[in-house]
């Protein structure tokens, strides 16, 4: 009798360990971004955990320095790595402390192996116990790995395990990165690729060749200009490549410092993100050093320039003939635009820069903001959404334009202005306590805040907001 109750009392357990289980699963899987990703991102936590794969590693340089580098024919490696006693000596090869990006940095002799398997190995410069090994998220945001495939990195114990290269040991220094993440999104392209490939790759001089996993086409040609300013060589195809190429120095993975900018104190030269801007500038052939358009046109009747930033999905604004009118009635000239993955960027850029004023609805078109002209104004609506959407506008563009030198103004609507309301009415959490719906995590700010949400602006209390700008443009 006792054994049939035990038995009893264990099948429950494994009955409820197993509905746990499942849920668990059905939760992750059916939002992984939303349920995860976002809740890690808001409640950020910058504390240091040094361990990964039970293997404890030392930070590592972010960057390959040209110093660490030398394009003499001094190397004693060949194509079988039989040649190995001159090896330059191991440095730490993986980290993966930092709370978004996982980087390896490998000086000696690398090799890849791109088609099937996505693997680099790394020979140490002498023979070693033991191998090692370590799955990478080579996209710079490993909050999104969820998007793309791992790198396997395989510290081997001698050149004897190593594949064969069938194109010769190159002392141009390599990066392998991933597009796998949510590019696309403006955004995203800049703040996960652009800026964390630019930092790694500029100091080389154009001497670097880059290999991409989750290779897109359309993002080469989209920013074309930059890929063909950071590098002279061809980029590869990893996931496609069927070589084994050899390299003395690879980068496997890129350091994202922040959201749309870069943190000065863990870039080259201290770098910081008003340079970059110039820097994309220059890229765009766009004037530098110049004041904002309005200023440089004295003709009387020249009005500052506001492009007002159109959505056609979610966060729209709903009165958008009303809103244009009482823009132009205080005194600007409107530019209406809705940005899209497949724009120009040249073309694009030439049109941010001749406007004095960047207007919309929180969301990835205010990354524009880099074409803008220093003093320029960025004038971000913000939904409803409660200290979720504050973060959000505060990370993503207000700290990123005080980066840059662009002054900002945010408007704030109120319930009224939000198609929320008439959907969900006074009494609904969604209306009366933003932030009791932002605890349930980001699957459910997205759904009513991001997704749900368009806008109505009420333009006399707007129009205040206006008057703002124009003050800024003409002070």
């Amino acid at each position: 009798m006792k054994l049939s109750k035990d038995l009893g009392k264990e099948s429950w357990f494994y009955l409820l360990l197993l509905v746990g289980t499942f849920l668990l699963f059905a939760m992750f899987y059916s939002s992984p971004q939303s349920f995860w990703i976002h809740n890690l991102r808001w409640n950020i936590n910058e504390q240091t955990n040094r361990e990964r794969n039970n293997v404890m590693v030392p930070p590592i340089n972010a960057y390959i320095h040209p110093e660490e580098w030398s394009t003499s024919n001094d190397s004693t490696f060949d194509a079988s790595g039989e040649k190995f006693e001159d090896a330059i000596p191991t440095k730490p090869i993986c980290d993966f402390s930092d709370f978004r990006s996982d980087l390896c940095n490998m000086t000696g002799d690398v090799r890849t192996q791109g088609y099937n398997i996505t693997t680099v190995f790394f020979v140490p410069p002498s023979t070693a116990n033991y191998e090692q090994e370590w799955s990478v998220n080579a996209y710079s945001q490993k909050m999104y790995n969820y998007f793309s495939k791992n790198v396997t990195v395989k510290q081997l114990r001698g050149p004897q395990n190593a594949p064969l290269c069938t194109i010769g040991q190159s002392n141009t220094p390599a990066i392998l990165l991933s597009l796998g993440g949510p590019t696309g999104n403006i955004w995203h392209d800049f703040t996960d690729v652009i800026i964390p490939l630019f930092l790694a790759s500029k100091p080389l001089n154009r001497e670097v060749q880059f290999l991409l996993i989750n290779h897109q086409q359309w993002f080469l040609d989209k920013f074309s200009l930059i890929f063909k300013d950071l590098s002279r060589y061809k980029v590869i195809n990893f996931d496609e490549d069927k070589e084994i190429r050899c390299y003395r120095h690879m980068l496997v993975g890129l350091l994202n410092h922040k959201d749309l900018s870069i943190d000065p104190k863990r870039a080259f030269d201290g770098f910081d993100m008003y340079r970059f801007k110039l820097y994309i500038r220059s890229i765009y052939s766009l004037p530098m050093d110049v004041d904002i358009p309005y200023k440089m046109d004295k003709s009387p009747e020249k009005k500052p320039r506001l492009m007002l930033v159109v959505r056609s999905k979610s966060r729209r604004f709903l009165n958008q003939e009303e809103i244009t009118e009482v823009i132009e009635k205080n005194g600007f000239e409107v530019v209406q635009v809705e940005p899209k993955r497949s724009d120009n960027l040249t073309e694009m850029s030439k049109l941010v820069d001749s406007c004095d004023v960047l207007m919309g609805v929180h969301g990835a078109a205010l990354t524009h903001i880099l074409f803008l002209r220093t003093n320029a104004v960025m004038l971000q609506v913000l939904p409803l959404g409660g200290e979720a959407m504050d973060f959000y506008a505060n990370s993503c563009y207000n700290e990123p334009a005080d980066d840059m030198r662009i002054r900002r103004i945010d408007y704030h609507i109120t319930p009224e202005e939000s198609s929320l309301l008439d959907q969900y009415g006074w009494d609904d959490p969604v209306i009366k306590d933003p932030d009791s719906v932002n605890s349930k995590g980001w699957s459910y700010r997205q759904k009513y805040y991001w997704n749900e949400q368009d806008v109505g602006l009420n333009v006399t209390r707007f129009e205040p907001v206006l008057v703002k700008a124009l003050e800024l443009i003409k002070g």
